[in-house]
């Protein structure tokens, strides 16, 4: 199977793709931005570039970079400093835990931070019907079992490297799962197919949360 933004780009959809990050899969479309600072960044024009877009269908991928180890408190700014004192090495084994999980969770208000931007920014948009899902690709070990960050093989991974956020916000309320669904990063190949009206032969509607 194509991935997600290659396949809807081959299919008429304006895709864009801002990353502060790295790894990306290797991508076919024309708006690939990289992008420096902190993830807010990525968040610049957003509304105004949907909008300019020119096409009745955009997918925009922000690749964020703000609860990936290994170092957390780097990930955002000053002002979201709540929780201190904090880890600050990238040998993570070295840290005392409490300074390393308030890192870490200083980088989670960044995020929740960013969701509630990228929400308020759609909800403007009152002449488009539009969606959010924000997944992550994996989880990240904090020193449990004296494991840290990820990539520990799937069948001995402890909970913490794989059970993963999986938010949805739309603004006609289609969403039809219930919060106590058990989904994964299958799901939203599907899911966005679903959403912007893409039809296609490798479609399962089984798989889409709307």
């Amino acid at each position: 199977m194509k991935i997600l933004p290659n396949y809807l780009f081959r299919n008429g959809v304006d895709v864009i793709w801002r990353t502060t990050n790295w790894g990306q899969p290797p991508l076919h479309i024309d708006k690939f931005e990289e992008i420096g600072g902190y993830d807010e960044n990525l968040l610049a024009d957003l509304k105004e570039t949907i909008e300019e877009s020119g096409k009745d269908r955009v997918l925009v991928i922000l690749h964020t970079s703000t609860s990936h180890g290994p170092s957390y408190g780097k990930k955002y700014p000053p002002e979201f400093e709540l929780f201190t004192p904090v880890c600050n090495t990238v040998e993570m084994s070295k840290c005392p835990r409490d300074e390393l999980m308030n890192a870490y969770d200083n980088s989670i208000v960044y995020t929740d931070f960013l969701i509630h931007k990228v929400i308020t920014e759609l909800k403007g948009m009152t002449e488009w019907r539009c969606g959010m899902i924000y997944v992550s690709d994996h989880g990240e070990s904090l020193g449990e079992n004296n494991l840290y960050m990820h990539g520990v093989p799937m069948s001995v991974a402890p909970a913490e490297q794989y059970e993963i956020p999986f938010i949805v916000w739309t603004s006609d309320n289609s969403v039809r799962e219930s919060p106590e669904t058990e989904l994964s990063q299958y799901n939203v190949f599907h899911s966005v197919l679903d959403f912007l009206g893409v039809e296609s032969p490798v479609y399962d509607g089984a798989k889409s949360v709307f």
